[in-house]
């Protein structure tokens, strides 16, 4: 029978990536305080002390998770976006990727939801994330920009301006799927938000 302790060097990533996604899942669900090394420990079968071989600090470990949740949501906006598709198209196809993302893994959502809330907790944390935090909003900013270059927004609206309405509208998206938990309302809510987007949510009625 295999003890627990630190594990082989042959393990050692699989072991990281497992106590990755149970800090992701206590952290979103629990908060980082209530988050304890002895759960994590136990959830992946390892000791508390073996915690350390991956990560000296409770706050090195939510550092991680940061990391490894905005490469994980980068990449999805990145899989689903094309420079020369428009605007338009590239929105639709981001919602639904982050759509799909959130019930896929409900608890990589919580997490980028409850970031801000800690960091200003916990100044530590915040100290922490802040220099790595920031790369969804350059990604949006890059599709915004290239997006404006190409005379595909009203010309009242910047490049930062429809970057900051863009992520206002994940964040909300990712907010209510959160709350309300349902596939067929979140599913309309998408379809709705597309239109709206796309400038054809009313009918604006031409007599005088």
């Amino acid at each position: 029978m295999s003890k627990l302790g630190r594990p082989h060097a042959c393990d050692g990533v699989d072991t990281r990536n497992r106590l990755l996604v149970e800090a992701r899942r206590s952290f979103a669900t629990e908060g980082f305080d209530a988050t304890t090394n002895k759960s994590l420990a136990k959830s992946v079968g390892i000791t508390t002390a073996a915690i350390y071989h991956y990560f000296p600090s409770k706050v090195d470990m939510y550092v991680a998770v940061f990391v490894d949740v905005q490469k994980l949501v980068c990449k999805t906006i990145e899989d689903s976006v094309n420079v020369e598709r428009d605007i338009t198209e590239n929105i639709s196809n981001m919602v639904d990727a982050l759509a799909a993302l959130t019930r896929r893994e409900p608890a990589v959502v919580s997490f980028v939801l409850s970031v801000s809330a800690e960091a200003h907790r916990h100044p530590e944390l915040m100290k922490a994330v802040m220099p790595m935090s920031g790369q969804i909003g350059k990604i949006l900013l890059a599709l915004s920009e290239n997006a404006v270059a190409r005379g595909e927004v009203n010309p009242e609206i910047s490049a930062r301006s429809l970057e900051d309405m863009l992520m206002v509208v994940l964040a909300g998206l990712a907010r209510f799927n959160m709350v309300y938990r349902d596939a067929k309302r979140t599913a309309e809510l998408i379809k709705s938000m597309k239109l709206l987007l796309s400038g054809v949510a009313f009918r604006v009625s031409t007599s005088v």
